[in-house]
This record gives structure tokens, sequence and C-alpha cells, in this order.
């Protein structure tokens, strides 16, 4: 009987196993609509009733008992059985992942002390980073300030520089020197208060250099004044050898035709070989240059014009004695007022555009003017003197031919002449003159 019992519950197991698996594969087939595993779970119930119905009917329930608690027994030391083989592996394995948790937590707990360490290190880097980049803006700052300092000092070299230049006459660096400040240096330092005195101290060191020029331009005209004679001296000598030889030609010429100046002037050849004297037009001309250079070219026009004159009327203001002994002083004055024009000739072909024959013709008509109020003042000396009256009449010829071979009007000279000498007719001069 008891067999029997073991016996039907191992197919209880077996039909329950089977159960299991058809629920299983009943649920897969479950979700496509079919009922298996409810039919298997029936039959296993059909077959467990007449199980217990023929226990009760036996008055077997004490051993039917006894035998499900020794098959339950049973199947749990299969089930121990078949545990234990893989307990050792299964209590590895939590020991691994309780190792493997502590490894984590220690792991967790450097992460922890790196990240504030990190946190240390950063914090430190970000102070030194910002000491760095304060040190940084130190450094381009203090970079500025040097070359700010170092373009004052050339600023200053330079302005230095001017100075002596000036001193040294040597205008046209001063020019080049101080066209660099005002265009190069100026902008550069403007911002500083050295800039401020510097655009303050230009129109100044403009005014030393115009100074300065001037200056040398009327050491030019006092050192002219010695020269201006000395020309006069040299043309007057010139035209007499000049009227000698007219006197000669005419001499033997004279019965068959007549010559006038302008004829004698083209057969003097011999004299025209001789080399002019030379003229220094320097200062004038560096002066003219650097006024341009500073925008004050018709200033420089103006100044010279009127220093001009004031050298004329000095010429001409000077003490004259019409005496036979003194003729001297005027002659003097003559010799004086050649070289004068001669040098007004010269700028004129020289600077067309800055010394106008307008201007020269002016000075001319005033020269004249001033002549005539001489002659005036000493008429009666040169009248009623035969002996001054020739002597003036021919330094007044060679005085008069001088200017005209330098293309200067003379007729008002010989209206002049003719009017106060009652003999016109003397050597190296034609009646018709």
């Amino acid at each position: 009987m008891a067999d029997s019992i073991q016996q039907q519950l191992q197919q209880l197991v077996l039909l329950s196993d089977s159960v299991g698996t058809a629920g299983g594969a009943g649920a897969g087939i479950g979700e496509l609509g079919g009922s298996g595993s409810v039919s298997t779970v029936e039959e296993a119930m059909e077959q467990l009733g007449p199980l217990i119905h023929s226990v009760y009917r036996a008055n077997k329930q004490k051993l039917f008992r006894q035998q499900v608690d020794l098959f339950a027994q049973k199947k749990d030391a299969e089930i121990m059985k078949l545990c234990g083989n893989y307990h050792q592996e299964f209590v590895q394995s939590v020991a691994q992942l309780l190792k493997v948790r502590q490894n984590t937590s220690e792991l967790q707990e450097k992460v922890v002390g790196l990240n504030a360490e990190v946190q240390r290190s950063g914090k430190s880097l970000y102070e030194k980073k910002a000491q760095l980049l304060s040190l940084r803006r130190e450094q381009r700052n203090l970079q500025k300030a040097t070359d700010a300092v170092k373009g004052c000092l050339e600023v200053m070299r330079m302005a230095a520089s001017f100075d002596d230049q000036v001193s040294s006459k040597q205008y046209y660096a001063g020019i080049k020197t101080l066209g660099s400040l005002k265009d190069t240096c100026l902008p550069q330092v403007r911002p500083y208060s050295l800039g401020q005195m510097l655009e303050r101290a230009i129109p100044a060191m403009e005014a030393k250099l115009q100074a300065a020029a001037m200056r040398d331009v009327r050491d030019w005209f006092y050192d002219l004044k010695a020269t201006t004679r000395e020309i006069g001296s040299h043309l007057t000598a010139r035209m007499r050898k000049k009227q000698q030889a007219w006197q000669d030609r005419d001499a033997g010429t004279q019965d068959r035709y007549y010559a006038s100046s302008a004829v004698q002037f083209v057969l003097d050849e011999e004299f025209d070989s001789e080399e002019p004297m030379a003229i220094s037009m320097t200062p004038m001309y560096q002066g003219l240059h650097i006024y341009e250079k500073l925008g004050r070219r018709a200033e420089f026009r103006r100044e010279f014009i009127d220093d001009r004159a004031s050298q004329l009327s000095l010429i001409l203001n000077a003490p004259v004695r019409f005496s036979l002994n003194q003729l001297g002083s005027f002659q003097q004055v003559l010799h004086d007022i050649i070289g004068f024009f001669i040098v007004e000739h010269q700028l004129i072909a020289s600077a067309p555009d800055f010394r106008l024959r307008s201007d020269v013709d002016a000075l001319w008509d005033t020269c004249i003017a001033m002549l005539s109020e001489i002659i005036a003042r000493n008429v009666q000396e040169i009248k009623y003197d035969t002996s001054i009256r020739d002597a003036l009449h021919s330094i007044w010829a060679t005085f008069t031919y001088v200017m005209e071979e330098n293309t200067y009007d003379v007729r008002k000279l010989r209206e002049l002449m003719q009017a106060v000498l009652s003999e016109p007719e003397r050597e190296g001069m034609r009646p018709d003159e």
C-alpha cells in the first residue's frame, strides 16, 4: 500500500512538472488564443481525486500523511543536494560581491578625497592663475610705460638736437627735425604732459628757426653792402674802358656814320668775355626755403621787400658833397646803386616767381626820384662850376651806361642830366641820348 502511494505521488509530481512545463508553453499558446494549460491542470486534479478517495476508503489517512511527508523530505533532500552542488560558487560570488562592495566604498571614499584634493589644487591653481594674469597686466603696463618713456626721451632728444642744429646753422636738418616732431612725434605723445608741452613749444621753435634764417639774411644784406660797392666800382671801371673804346672807334668813323650805345654794346665782344663777379645768394634762398616750409613765404617776401627798400634808402641818404675834391662820396653812392640793382637783376633772373620785375622797377623809380632830389639840392654848385659839371657829367654818363647795359630804363636819367647840364655833349654821351 505504501509503495502504491509513493508511486502515485511520484506520478503526480511528474504530472505537476508536466503541468508546469505545459503552463510555460501554454502561456505562449495562450497569447495565440489556446487553453492547453487549463486542461492539463484539470487532468492532474482528476488523478489526485481517486487517490485521496481510495485513501479515505481504506482508512489510511495517517499512512498517506506519512508518505506525503516522506515524499516531501525526499524532494527536500533532492533539492538540497541539487543546491549543494552550486552553494560554494554562490557563497564565493556573494563574498566577491561583498568585497566588490567594500572596494567600491573604499574607491568612493578615495574619489571623494581625490575630489577634495582636486578642489584644493584647483583653488590654488585659480589663485596662481589670477596672480599670473595680474602680473601679466603689470608687465604690459610696464612695457607700455617703458615704450612711452622711450618715445618721450626720443622726442626730448630731437628737441635738443633741433636747438643744436639751429645754433650751428644746420637749417635744413632743423626743418626735417621740426617736421618729424610735428607730424610723427606729437601725435604719439599728445596724451602725455610732454605732448602738451611740445604742442605749445612748436610755434616757439618755428619762430626760432624763422628768426635765425632772417638774421642770416640780414647779415647777408650787411655783408652785401661791401660787395655791392665793389661790384659797382668794378662795373664802372669796365664801362669806362668801353667808353674809351667807343671814342677810339668813333674817331675813325665819325665822318661816315654814328653808332648808338646799343650798337656799341654789341661791338664790345672783348669786354663780354670777362667773367662776371660772383654773388652768393645762398642765405636768401635758404631763408626763402625755410619760410616756405613753415608756410610763411608771403611773410618772407614782404620782409625782404621792406628790407631792400630800407637798404636803398640808406644808400641814397648817405651824405654827399658836390665840390671838385669831394665828388667821390657821390660816386660811391652811384657804385652802391649799381651793385644794389645788379643784385636785384640776378634775383629776377634766378627767382622770377619770388622777386618780381615790377617790384624792382618800383625801386628803380624811387632811386631816380631821390637822385633827382639830390641833384636839385646841389644844382647851383653843378651849374656854375664848370669843373664840377664836367666831372659829374662823366660820372653820370658812365653810371647811365652801366644801368642801361643791365636792362634798366635810363631815359629819366638822361632827361635829368640834360635838364641840369647846359652842355649835354660830353665824353661818351650823344646829343640824341
